[in-house]
């Protein structure tokens, strides 16, 4: 049997799961006596389709449950009686044997595109990797749009020629934009596409403390960004688990308190400007009253629930304790630009609300200047601009007065180690808060407010602390987008040191060929040499780099990709140097291959320097170009 192509069982991943939450959905219905009628013909029918797909990619033992699955219930079905509940416990176990044979077909989560098993209607199915790239297409494109109608605009207006490519461009425009949001749009997947495994959570952990829960979903149509969602089944387990064995009482307790026997936790989805608001609240009995007086907001009584080591439970259980869920929670959502509240009222129950962004793909963004770079900040991390007037110092470190409150003052060149002249007297800033924290970050000059489509940094820079990634610009120039909350923990950590403007020599201007399939690095890699003081060129792959060497004598310096299409970066070198004309011209390859062996084909090959991207260091970098440049 030939081998089954790896995106035909991804797509089975994706449709195996949503079928088995669906496996899921209904038996727990049956435990509860809640089952429709259909319920054993809904079962069959999931595990037949379960068996025949599976049998299709060459999963056997997931084959085999799902015969055995169908078995049993063609029995219940032959007799036209109800699913007895005591099959309930021995198929819910099938389902996750069968669940453990499907998540290791790939080592990722699942990661396709469409409505899950239990929609109806017409699916289309695409891997993640395929919206992403046509993302990154869409992207590009905006960019050559925007260079060539800046690059028209010097033209003469009455040239009826350029007139009409002026019109066309501007026709052109909303429709990207469209494209833009179709292919986000392609990216959102709604949240009942994980209800199963909290059902299926929320049961084993009541079944383990020994209470009676009952879990009501509202909004599980409010739809996140895939990304979000394939992270988050974690994050609302421990919730959930939380509520359970810290908030719901056991029945004898919650009768003697007046309160049904059976607990009710709501998990409510609701979307609202730009973010999504997921709220898990519970009728137990709230956190005490000790601790509620110790929060001034619910931020303050998140923040005191995630602290490490604190627990709110009578015990440590298996389950919870020492805070270390609730810790989890709170440093996921802040790693996605995201944040927790949490509510309580003694006796009657408490909430917790995750809020995250609908989407990683796109954010409102506050864009400043500092040196020759263009930086971003999410807006939800800033909370104003002001003008520095006046500096305090403590204990040696720069502040400044924000209605009474001494706050941390720091130039974001400092932070990240780049070059940037020493600003001027009375610099604008930026006030921003993330983590319980503030910080004044200085700035050359603000640029506004931008929606952008934020790319996550690529090799060489995927490991660089401080980034949300990067931003094409309305100009086409490319914006580092900083992460607030590493901004503020920066001022606890050395920061790196950079040449103060007296110490900084003039820049020679040269010519940098810049050669890389990846559209982001490429153009981060020119903006890094650019605000060096190098004249930059790029070039997508070896090919088009040698055609741009043949019309253009003024490339001093060649940084190149080693894996790309059509000529990789070997070929690349090996070309240069068979040519008299450029045989001596340096060429530096920045790949992600460290070995000694792909040391030594690059050496072989004839190149100057050999930079590996998990080592990448934007210093270094500049520091092997001026040296190999002669400068």
């Amino acid at each position: 049997m030939s081998a089954i192509d790896p995106e035909f069982v991804e797509i089975f991943r994706e449709e195996a799961a949503g079928r088995l939450d669906a496996i899921v959905e209904i038996l727990l219905d049956v435990e509860r006596g809640g089952s429709p009628p259909d319920a054993v013909n809904a079962l069959f029918r999931e595990a037949h389709t379960l068996k025949g797909a599976a049998g299709m990619v060459g999963l056997d033992a997931v084959q085999s449950l799902a015969h055995e699955m169908e078995d049993v219930l063609s029995d219940a079905r032959a007799a036209g009686s109800a699913l007895p509940p005591e099959l309930v416990e021995p198929l819910l176990r099938a389902v996750d044997a069968m669940r453990a044979g499907v998540i290791p077909v790939t080592h990722e989560r699942p990661e396709a595109v469409g409505a899950t098993a239990a929609e109806s209607g017409p699916r289309v199915r695409v891997p993640a990797a395929k919206v992403d790239r046509l993302l990154d297409l869409v992207g590009e494109t905006m960019l050559h749009r925007r260079r060539l109608t800046h690059a028209l605009g010097s033209e003469r207006s009455d040239d009826p020629a350029v007139a009409a490519l002026v019109a066309e461009l501007d026709v052109g425009g909303p429709l990207l934009d469209e494209l833009k949001d179709a292919a986000i749009g392609m990216r959102m997947l709604p949240l009942s596409s994980i209800v199963g495994s909290l059902r299926r959570a929320a049961r084993e952990a009541a079944r383990g403390a020994g209470k009676e829960i009952e879990l009501v979903l509202a909004g599980a149509d409010t739809e996140l960004d895939r990304a979000l969602l394939e992270e988050l089944s974690d994050p609302l387990i421990h919730v959930l688990r939380n509520a359970i064995d810290h908030g719901i009482e056991p029945p004898s307790e919650r009768e003697r308190a007046g309160k049904p026997p059976c607990g009710r936790i709501e998990l409510t989805a609701v979307q609202r400007e730009g973010v999504v608001e997921i709220t898990i609240s519970d009728d137990g009995r709230g956190v005490s009253p000790e601790l509620l007086a110790q929060a001034a907001d619910d931020t303050a009584l998140a923040d005191l629930l995630a602290a490490p080591g604190l627990s709110t439970a009578l015990a440590v259980t298996d389950l919870s304790g020492r805070g270390v869920g609730l810790d989890a929670v709170k440093g996921y959502l802040e790693s996605r630009r995201g944040r927790l509240t949490v509510g309580s009222t003694p006796g009657s129950g408490t909430r917790v609300t995750l809020v995250l962004p609908l989407t990683l793909a796109l954010l409102d963004v506050l864009l400043f200047r500092r040196g020759a770079n263009v930086f971003g900040l999410p807006l939800s991390s800033v909370e104003e601009a002001l003008m520095v007037k006046r500096r305090l110092t403590l204990a040696g470190d720069d502040s400044i007065d924000v209605r009474g409150e001494a706050v941390a003052l720091v130039d974001v060149a400092d932070l990240i180690g780049a070059d940037a002249p020493v600003p001027v007297m009375t610099p604008p800033a930026i006030l921003v808060a993330a983590g319980g924290k503030r910080l004044a970050v200085i700035c050359d000059r603000l640029l506004g407010e931008e929606d952008v489509v934020l790319k996550p940094l690529e090799s060489p820079l995927a490991n660089v602390r401080g980034y949300l990634g990067t931003a094409v610009l309305g100009d086409g120039e490319i914006a580092l987008v900083l992460d607030p909350l590493e901004l503020v923990r920066g001022t606890d950590r050395p920061r790196r040191a950079r040449p103060g403007v007296e110490s900084m020599q003039p820049v020679l201007r040269s010519k940098v060929l810049v050669v890389e399939d990846s559209f982001t690095v490429r153009e981060l890699q020119r903006s890094v040499l650019e605000a060096a003081g190098y004249d930059v060129a790029t070039a997508e792959n070896g090919r088009l780099a040698l055609e741009h060497l043949e019309r253009d004598a003024d490339v001093g310096l060649v940084v190149t990709d080693l894996e790309m299409p059509e000529l990789n970066g070997l070929e690349l070198t090996a070309a240069i140097r068979s040519d008299p004309r450029r045989s001596s011209l340096p060429v530096v390859i920045i790949t992600s291959l460290g070995t000694e062996d792909d040391r030594q084909r690059g050496v072989d090959a004839g190149a100057d320097a050999y930079v590996v991207k998990n080592a990448y260091d934007q210093q270094a970098l500049l520091a092997t170009v001026g040296r190999l440049i002669g400068r």
